[in-house]
């Protein structure tokens, strides 16, 4: 620790997934940066779809990611809100990128990264947490997924994920490429 420190907030960084919420991740970070004085920044990598096309199949010569990534931001100041309450003094920003680059990037201004382990489905979490601990800039907790169940149940996790791949699926609905079954 250098002098230019000593009078510095800490900073806690928390990647939290859009789909889990990461809530263990959150509550962990939380309770770090109350016994230490420090701040919590929920961080979420965003990276737009691509653009719906225009009527004979061709794709708008304009394409406003703003509005995506105002979106976004909205579902991650919700995420926050429904693990810790209308009342949190977390700060909430979404960055475009990748999951790893953005939360390494982030590590550089950070005093600890915190992100949720997933559970043993979610292959791409356990990649990012073994990746981003190389690369990062400042220590990484991985939070366990049993901290994380604390509060939801089985059945609830699945219908969010159940719920989040309909809106996903509706978002592709007649986009070159996406075939319907075939009825009958």
């Amino acid at each position: 620790m250098n002098v230019a420190d000593l009078g510095r907030q800490p900073t806690i960084v928390v990647g939290v997934s859009p789909t889990s919420g990461s809530p263990g991740a959150l509550r962990w970070a939380v309770e770090q940066a109350s016994a230490r004085g420090g701040r919590v920044v929920a961080v979420r990598a965003f990276r737009p779809h691509a653009p719906e096309t225009a009527t004979g199949g061709r794709v708008p010569s304009v394409v406003s990611d703003d509005s995506a990534l105002s979106a976004e931001q909205s579902r991650l100041a919700e995420d926050v809100a429904h693990v810790l309450g209308r009342d949190h003094l977390v700060e909430t920003r979404v960055v475009a990128g990748k999951r790893r680059a953005v939360l390494v990037e982030e590590s550089r201004g950070a005093d600890l990264v915190v992100i949720d382990a997933g559970h043993s489905t979610e292959v791409g979490a356990r990649w990012l947490g073994s990746r981003l601990v190389r690369a990062a800039h400042c220590p990484v907790v991985v939070v366990p997924p049993a901290l994380g169940d604390r509060g939801s149940s089985t059945l609830g996790a699945a219908a969010s994920s159940f719920g989040r791949s309909v809106e996903r699926a509706a978002g592709t609905a007649g986009r070159p490429g996406f075939q319907r079954p075939p009825s009958g």
